[in-house]
């Protein structure tokens, strides 16, 4: 491929140097000049002109046919190499994950390349917080994910990918979501909530909601006592509880 590209260039660069060495359209006094006063001098030396940049319109003419031609080898290489490619990321991008916790009142599948999900990172000697993530891969099985932080990290590096199982995740509900799909939860539910300004998930108590289904909330451990925190119903997921039989 790099070899018809290379005549491409090649031949764009030589129809500009043969429009740059004879403007012909450009040439202002050409379209003014009156053959009848010339001499035959003139007329030969004018003569001359047309020929030459008629041979260079022919010499241009086939340099377009020869880069259409490298041209067309390369869309055709392009779109082979496309088409091989798209065959394993179409096998990738259909499969369908799930998540181990289950609720009625927030869908844990399906699962897919793209989805947003909260995950919990293994940690030993602390306690790991839930953070938004984006699912990048995903097991043939359904179970087992590859999972990519879409935040910069303090160096303003790209956001960590992570290897994960079903039970180290929650899938956030798509934006397009149903109120049927995401009731209201009652009042002193406990759930994980994304807070404010952040991509981290955080418990809390649920105190009520309002029309457009955002839910009012009390995150723990808040240093102003009693303050309430309105949260898109979205971004509030059911605390991980164990799977039905």
């Amino acid at each position: 491929m790099d070899g018809q590209w290379d005549v491409i260039v090649s031949s764009l660069q030589d129809i500009f140097n043969i429009h740059d060495a004879s403007a012909f359209e450009d040439d202002v006094n050409a379209k003014r000049v009156n053959f009848n006063n010339m001499t035959l001098e003139q007329l030969q030396e004018q003569l001359l002109r047309f020929q030459e940049h008629r041979d260079n319109v022919l010499n241009g003419r086939r340099l377009i046919g020869t880069m259409q031609e490298n041209l067309d080898t390369v869309i055709k290489l392009f779109s082979a190499n496309h088409e091989a490619s798209g065959s394993q990321n179409s096998m990738e991008s259909v499969r369908v994950g799930r998540s181990y916790w289950t609720s009625n009142l927030n869908p844990n599948e399906p699962i897919y390349v793209g989805s947003e999900v909260a995950y919990k990172p293994k940690r030993t000697g602390a306690e790991a917080e839930w953070f938004q993530c984006e699912v990048t891969k995903i097991s043939a099985d359904g179970t087992k994910f590859e999972v990519r932080d879409p935040e910069p990290d303090e160096f303003g590096q790209p956001g960590g990918v992570f290897k994960c199982n079903w039970k180290e995740i929650l899938l956030i509900p798509p934006s397009n979501s149903t109120r049927q799909q995401i009731p209201n939860y009652p009042s002193s539910t406990k759930v994980l909530a994304r807070y404010p300004e952040t991509t981290t998930f955080y418990p809390a108590m649920v105190i009520g909601n309002k029309r457009d289904g955002t839910c009012r909330l009390r995150f723990d451990g808040e240093e102003e006592v009693d303050k309430e925190t309105e949260v898109d119903r979205r971004y509030v997921l059911p605390f991980p509880a164990a799977r039905r039989p």
